[in-house]
């Protein structure tokens, strides 16, 4: 049996730190922001933690260490069990039907408002994209009313709602949310949270005489800005502050749209930009029993924003449980630092 060299012992204790750190990270869900803002960071390096298993376990194979890889392996196979996959082999299911309903969802940055990206009128490209898609109902996130973003559909949402403590009536401003459908909206609303802006509506769509209600979300940014460097110790310490304070924002605004949902009698569909993991106390609590159209019917790493190049699933299509999920489609389309997900349903 070969013995390890003073190196590969070193490399087996990172190892080992790394299948302790993801067997640690099957409890993260349970862990609320409000009361251990700490732990909670931790969901975010789920991802690194999952990739440095499977590297380890290359490692051991190439380096012909077998008893080694069999840490991270069993751990990546409790891993299946406990927490969502962070990668999915193709499990797209029919996409199609007579009774088939296709969702969008984008967050689109403001359509390039401070010309983040070098490209000339963004929102004129996303709109052609979204005509060639052709889904049946869009949620847009980061939505600016603009002329030159025009879309051909009969029904459209975008609620008024005011920046200060004023009733909604006397609003002078729009939601950064948008909604529009093919099928008749006969109800729209904002779900306010405290102290903060308005950044859930939801509109309550007619298809075949059966009702559905759709929530658009967008929860508090992490404040996280990619090409920043945050490895000096000030920086650090105020990164680990702005974050527990965004993961507190999020519970808050989470609490809020569950109470919101609780009253309402349709099947529901929640989309939109989370601005957190599959891995965190945030997306166990809004997910609850609903299904992920990406976990159900999606492919590859779901990617939806990249973080210096890592790939990253923050934005979510919800759908109820008793609704059949055909498929799910992640574009890789660079008009915002967002991709837009779809996915189709029967209903």
């Amino acid at each position: 049996m070969k013995k390890l060299s003073t190196f590969n012992k070193i490399i087996f204790l990172i190892n080992t730190l790394f299948a302790i750190g993801l067997i640690l990270s099957f409890f993260l869900p349970n862990f609320s922001p409000n009361e251990y803002g700490l732990i909670s960071l931790a969901s975010i390096l789920v991802p690194v933690l999952i990739i440095g298993n499977v590297l380890f376990v290359l490692y051991w194979v190439f380096s012909g260490f077998k008893k080694q890889l069999l840490q991270s392996f069993f751990v990546l196979l409790l891993s299946l069990f406990f927490i969502p996959k962070l990668y999915k082999f193709n499990s797209s299911r029919d996409s199609k039907s007579k009774n088939s309903l296709s969702i969008m969802s984008y967050n689109v940055r403001k359509f390039n408002k401070y010309d983040w990206i070098k490209v000339d009128s963004i929102e004129v490209k996303i709109s052609d994209f979204i005509t060639e898609e052709d889904p049946d109902i869009l949620l847009l996130q980061e939505y600016k009313n603009l002329k030159t973003f025009k879309l051909n559909y009969p029904y459209h949402s975008n609620p008024l709602v005011n920046l200060y403590s004023d009733p909604v009536e006397n609003a002078k401003y729009r939601t950064h949310l948008s909604i529009y459908s093919k099928y008749p909206i006969i109800n729209e609303g904002l779900i306010r949270f405290t102290n903060f802006l308005a950044s859930t509506m939801f509109v309550d769509i007619v298809k075949n005489n059966d009702t559905l209600r759709v929530y658009n979300f967008h929860l508090a940014s992490l404040g996280v800005i990619p090409d920043k460097e945050y490895f000096g110790h000030k920086d650090s310490e105020k990164l680990v502050k702005r974050l527990r304070k965004s993961f507190r924002t999020q519970q808050t605004q989470i609490d809020t749209l569950n109470a919101h949902i609780k009253q309402c009698n349709y099947k529901t569909i929640l989309a939109g930009d989370l601005n957190n993991t599959a891995y965190s106390w945030v997306y166990k609590n809004v997910k609850k029993d609903s299904q992920d159209t990406f976990s159900e019917a999606g492919e590859g790493f779901g990617t939806t924003y990249k973080f210096k190049g890592f790939p990253l699933r923050i934005d979510y299509i919800l759908v109820d449980k008793n609704i059949k999920i055909n498929s799910h489609k992640n574009y890789k389309v660079k008009y915002s630092d967002h991709y837009p997900i779809a996915a189709t349903i029967e209903f």
